[in-house]
């Protein structure tokens, strides 16, 4: 028999001999029998998230079972599912096992021995070459597994040692075909300044037939956030995301809110900042520069548009470019789509260049600008800024973005 310590309430310790069968709340009921000891049991938890919980669906299936003691190695770990459950088709490949074996809630991938597996039940083998102590948290995730029909079940899982098994169960349920999560991004602004925060709303509205549960994730620019959401028919799930912007957000990032059935966006403008983008950032190559915006605060029309880098031996290069390899797009007041604008004929040298813009294109600005510039010759490895500057009749605006090589 294994060998447990329990937390007394006099403050002492002891030590208990127990076979542990059956589930964790018949392993408390019977340290509750031994009425000399004052036992405190830890409260396990044990979770299974199904995505999708779509019935008769391919799924991934993640079981977490949480404040788990066990002192000694875990041989095997066997999940039981109800009938109509298949595991058909999949191997050890498809299961990883990561436990917490010394209580500071790092998990660590453990290995399970080459095996397939058939049928609703399945035992892991877990390589003898690894700890499988485990001290906390036990997580299970199984990649392929078919769900049953829509119903709610119980499955178990199984933990085995080389004396020892103790066994879990928790709810599982699983949607029929008639849910439907419908996302709707219900409040966004149209324009974000550079360096501000992007606040929006959305709602997620079960418009199936059928209750389900999906998981609802939400980005923008570099962030992303995931959660799960189980609705009733006709019902809703609202909540907001926040993101802080950027220059390299620049001229534009798309809001999305996924779920499993379909996908709300929205395009939000990132104003008053330059961003200038490069393929390829290595040092000497030929490379196409990207310059955006989202919107300039500029009044009146764009004469010309100068580009200065960083010159000398080692800096950058236009040699050799043309008015062909420049191309100029402006939304102007009351278009929502860039128009290309002309570049009249010219060709270019050294580490600065000006674009002087075709006169009978009007060149007020009301949105996104984007200049491209293909062909320049990069600088060598390094940090460093760029100068881009709007110059006309009523106004000159130049603006420095930072860029590596």
């Amino acid at each position: 028999m294994k060998r447990r310590n329990f937390i007394l309430t006099g403050g002492a310790l002891a030590s208990i001999s127990l076979t542990i069968t059956g589930t964790m709340a018949s392993f408390v009921d019977s340290v509750s029998t031994l009425s000399e000891f004052h036992v405190v049991p830890r409260e396990v938890s044990a979770t299974l998230n199904t995505v999708p919980d779509s019935q008769n669906q391919p799924a991934t299936h993640t079981w977490n079972v949480w404040d788990l003691y066990i002192e000694t190695d875990v041989d095997t770990i066997t999940v039981d599912y109800p009938d109509g459950t298949s595991l058909g088709g999949l191997d050890d490949k498809d299961i990883t096992v990561e436990l917490d074996r010394s209580g500071d809630g790092e998990l660590t991938e453990v290995k399970v021995n080459k095996d397939t597996y058939t049928g609703s039940s399945a035992t892991f083998d877990l390589a003898g070459n690894f700890n499988t102590n485990i001290a906390g948290q036990a997580k299970i995730t199984i990649n392929g597994i078919e769900n049953p029909s829509s119903d709610v079940y119980m499955p178990a899982i199984t933990y085995t040692t080389a004396s020892d098994a103790a066994t879990f169960e928790t709810e599982m349920g699983i949607s029929g075909s008639g849910a439907f999560f419908d996302p709707e991004i219900t409040d966004a602004p149209a324009a974000v300044t550079a360096g501000n925060e992007l606040t929006a709303s959305y709602t997620v509205t079960n418009n199936g037939s059928d209750p389900g549960s999906r998981t609802v994730t939400v980005s923008a620019g570099t962030v992303e956030e995931s959660t799960s959401v189980a609705l009733e028919p006709a019902e809703s799930y609202s909540d907001t995301f926040s993101y802080t912007t950027a220059a390299d957000d620049a001229p534009a990032i798309d809001l999305v809110v996924e779920t499993e059935d379909t996908t709300a966006s929205k395009e939000v403008t990132i104003t008053g900042a330059w961003n200038l983008r490069l393929d390829p950032a290595k040092q000497n190559a030929a490379s196409t520069h990207s310059w955006s915006t989202g919107y300039v605060d500029y009044q009146g029309e764009v004469d010309t548009i100068t580009v200065d880098y960083p010159g000398g031996s080692q800096g950058a290069s236009l040699d050799g470019l043309t008015d062909e390899d420049v191309t100029v797009e402006i939304t102007r007041s009351g278009e929502s789509d860039p128009t290309e604008i002309n570049v009249t004929s010219d060709s270019y040298s050294g580490s600065t260049a000006t674009f002087s813009l075709d006169g009978r294109y009007n060149t007020d600005i009301g949105g996104k600008v984007i200049v491209t510039i293909a062909g320049v010759e990069n600088p060598k490895k390094g940090d460093y800024t760029a100068d881009i500057t709007l110059d006309g009749a009523d106004e000159t605006a130049t603006d420095t973005v930072s860029f590596s090589i």
